[in-house]
């Protein structure tokens, strides 16, 4: 996308310097008068790390951007909570130190291609303008990609290990009517949380499992919502403060899982609770790349994966997604989307001189 801009922008007659965030000079932002940047979201919300040290200098206060024109284009996955929330943070902070955008933030889902264009045609154009104006600080909404849901069926479960092996490796094959996909696309599963977890929130909670939630817009009985869409374990030092915020604790700046705050920082009623639960997270989609041919396996989707297990405070923990996967028994249903691999694609056979392509 960057190559792109600055290519169609030397065809306007601009001279455009194109480099990496991670080898920016920092130093040079508050020298520069016109600055465009593409970012990209991960994990909670954060700047890859080849963004970070750009993105912690712009968070400092004692910058003075006054001589900036600039312009975000954020790039994310509507799939997960935090959608481009790195780029949100870059546009908001270089407006505070005194910056003036002159396109708005543009936000992009993973199908990118034609807004993406549409935002740097935008660009160009008010960079060509007999004179610039600020642009009005909204946000130009991702068009909605329109992920569809498969109601798949466990069609065949296997443990790849052998007897005595510590490791479990798993290869699944999901049964789906009309499933569409090419290689190099991926499975996305939104997995739900252990049994006894779930009880042990509902216990804490002093509400009954049937009490119905708000949640982000939405009235769910509270037993659905702790088991289908909170996500409860290992959660960021942000959301930990603002549960802190929520029960009025001191709380040290660590991960910590949903039922550990619960029981050491208690909360003093069930409207606290319900307060507490608004600073969740929903549980993000997992991605598993596809492991069989839609040619050779139609109606079908395999993937393999392994057992993931961590450490937490000398205590081993189960990964939720593959936890929850390897309970699974054939027969039982489960839901899933194709997440779209833009970036790789096999060759159009009818161009290619050797029809057989080798994949290692």
């Amino acid at each position: 996308l960057a190559s792109n801009l600055a290519a169609k922008a030397k065809k306007k007659g601009i001279q455009p310097k194109l480099v990496s965030l991670e080898q920016y000079k920092l130093t040079d932002l508050p020298k520069e008068e016109w600055f465009f940047t593409i970012i990209s979201t991960q994990g909670d919300g954060e700047p890859p790390a080849s963004a970070k040290k750009f993105y912690d200098f712009v968070h400092q206060d004692t910058v003075t951007l006054s001589k900036l024109n600039y312009g975000v284009l954020a790039l994310g996955d509507t799939a997960y909570p935090l959608f481009c929330k790195a780029g949100e943070d870059v546009d908001t902070q270089l407006q505070k130190l005194g910056g003036k955008r002159i396109v708005p933030l543009q936000k992009l889902d993973t199908d990118y291609e034609e807004e993406a264009e549409q935002w740097i045609n935008n660009l160009l154009q008010s960079l060509t303008a007999p004179a610039s104006v600020a642009a009005p600080a909204i946000v130009v909404p991702a068009k909605k990609t329109g992920k569809k849901t498969y109601a798949g069926t466990i069609q065949t479960k296997i443990n790849l290990n052998g007897r005595g092996s510590q490791k479990e490796t798993y290869h699944i094959e999901i049964a789906a009517e009309d499933v569409v996909f090419e290689p190099g696309d991926a499975v996305g599963i939104v997995p739900k949380n252990k049994p006894e977890l779930v009880q042990k929130i509902i216990s804490l909670s002093g509400l009954s499992e049937d009490a119905l939630v708000p949640y982000r817009n939405e009235t769910t009985p509270l037993g659905s919502l702790v088991t289908q869409k909170l996500s409860l374990v290992n959660l960021s030092e942000n959301t930990v403060k603002k549960y802190a915020a929520v029960v009025k604790q001191e709380i040290p700046a660590t991960r910590m899982d949903f039922s550990d705050l619960l029981r050491i920082y208690p909360v003093s009623n069930s409207e606290q609770f319900l307060e507490a639960i608004q600073v969740l997270d929903p549980i993000a989609p997992r991605l598993y790349s596809i492991a069989s041919s839609p040619e050779a396996h139609g109606g079908e989707v395999h993937i393999t994966l392994g057992m993931h297990r961590y450490c937490v405070n000398d205590s081993m923990r189960d990964g939720l997604c593959s936890y929850y996967l390897s309970q699974m028994k054939e027969g039982e249903e489960i839901d899933f989307y194709i997440h779209k691999n833009h970036l790789f694609k096999l060759p159009d056979r009818d161009r290619c001189v050797d029809k057989n392509e080798c994949c290692v």
